[in-house]
């Protein structure tokens, strides 16, 4: 018997040694950073079926759509090759201590490490995600973030985008008349291209009611005003406190001065028929519609020269925030059809001083200018008659009445004594 329990005593010596040889490799550094390498490998390998999928029509998506397997093979080699150097590092720190003070000693950088990886991930996946950046592909010109590359531009030498649209409704004329009546495709600066975003889309549903008109007349009064199709007896309530928000937000910022202790930053010159663009960068980073919290404002250099409110308007981008919002289709915004969303393709803003459409980023760069290949997407709201009523209606895209007090003014600035040579 005594045999016997040697013999079993043996075999179960046996087995524990042959399950504890095949866990050592977990005690080998270079399993991890043999680990780390693949993981690597495969961060790489996803990057570029990403690049292949994108230069094959992939639509624009947000840097953390797990949809894409590209952006998944690169978020799982990162996890892998992470966490294994961090296991190969504290591995190879516990090799040969031999006291449990020595460990700690030795742990203590190792730890640090895992601290410092862990919060620069979660900080930056954070960040992607509340800024909502996108990624888009390249036909031409390089990708951007928050702005898709594709361009939709009329090509054909003839009018396109806008200045169509508002030749077709007659809203403009041709030539200039020294009143500020003229194509705004003509005016140096004019952003005329800001359509839809679609091919041969308008910009505008036609003449609609100016906010005065909202203000003073009945309801009953105001329907046969709006274009067909484009607003209901339904949505008109919620359409009229939707347009008296924005008309709230417009009365508490008439200077840049106000505007700016709210956060809005001047981002754009004076461009003509719509003023300048300010804007407040957290608005757009939430990317939802809210009429109380405009992402933008506009100001003119009007009546004498002076920097005062216009209008008010909104830039809702893709993905900000994890909206849902695509380039393919507009978003939701005010009660009815009324509104409608604009693109700008090509955009090229040369510090306050110039801005310019249907650009490339190289003539973009050989003007000194930050080059956004399609920056969608926008609404103007007119909202403030104090200094400058839109006779084509409050969502109008252009503005002729700010445009002639645009003109005037500079003229004003150029001439001010008033007397002819």
């Amino acid at each position: 018997m005594a045999s016997m329990d040697r013999y079993a005593e043996v075999e179960r010596a046996s087995e524990r040694a042959r399950r504890d040889v095949r866990l050592d490799w977990l005690a080998e550094a270079s399993t991890w950073f043999t680990g780390a390498v693949v993981g690597m490998a495969v961060v790489f390998i996803g990057l570029a079926v990403d690049a292949y999928r994108h230069n094959n029509s992939a639509s624009e998506e947000t840097l953390l759509s797990l949809g894409n397997p590209g952006h998944l093979m690169a978020a799982i080699g990162l996890v892998l090759g992470s966490a294994s150097a961090l296991l190969g590092l504290t591995v190879s720190a516990l090799r040969g201590t031999s006291t449990a003070e020595h460990a700690i000693r030795r742990m203590v950088p190792v730890t640090a490490a895992w601290v410092a990886l862990t919060t620069i991930a979660v900080g930056s996946i954070t960040y992607i995600g509340a800024s909502g950046a996108t990624i888009g592909h390249s036909h031409g010109s390089t990708a951007s973030v928050t702005a898709d590359t594709h361009s939709h531009a009329d090509t054909t030498g003839g009018d396109a985008g806008v200045a169509a649209a508002l030749k077709d409704e007659g809203i403009t004329t041709t030539g200039g008349d020294g009143g500020g009546n003229q194509d705004p495709s003509q005016v140096p600066g004019a952003l005329t291209q800001g359509t839809n975003g679609q091919p041969g889309g308008h910009h505008d549903h036609g003449k609609q009611p100016t906010f005065t008109q909202l203000e003073t007349l009945s309801q009953d009064e105001l329907m046969p005003l709006f274009p067909p199709g484009t607003m209901t007896a339904a949505d008109f309530p919620k359409f009229k406190q939707q347009v008296e928000a924005v008309r709230q937000v417009a009365l508490k910022y008439p200077t840049p001065e106000q505007a700016k202790a709210a956060g809005y930053v001047n981002t754009t010159s004076d461009v003509p028929y719509m003023g300048q663009h300010y804007l407040n960068f957290d608005y757009v980073r939430k990317g939802i519609f809210d009429p109380e919290h405009p992402q933008g404002l506009l100001y003119s250099k009007i009546d004498g020269g002076e920097e005062k409110l216009v209008g008010v308007w909104f830039l809702i981008l893709p993905g900000a925030g994890g909206n849902g919002v695509t380039r393919d289709a507009e978003p939701a915004g005010f009660a009815g059809n009324l509104d409608l969303w604009h693109a700008h393709v090509g955009l090229c803003l040369v510090g306050l001083t110039g801005a310019s459409e249907g650009e490339t980023k190289e003539s973009c760069q050989a003007k000194g200018g930050n080059f956004t290949a399609d920056l969608r997407w926008m609404m103007h709201v007119w909202v403030y008659p104090e200094t400058t009523e839109n006779p084509q209606g409050v969502f109008a895209y252009l503005n002729e009445d700010l445009f002639k007090k645009q003109q005037a003014a500079r003229q004003q600035a150029s001439n001010p004594t008033g007397v002819t040579q």
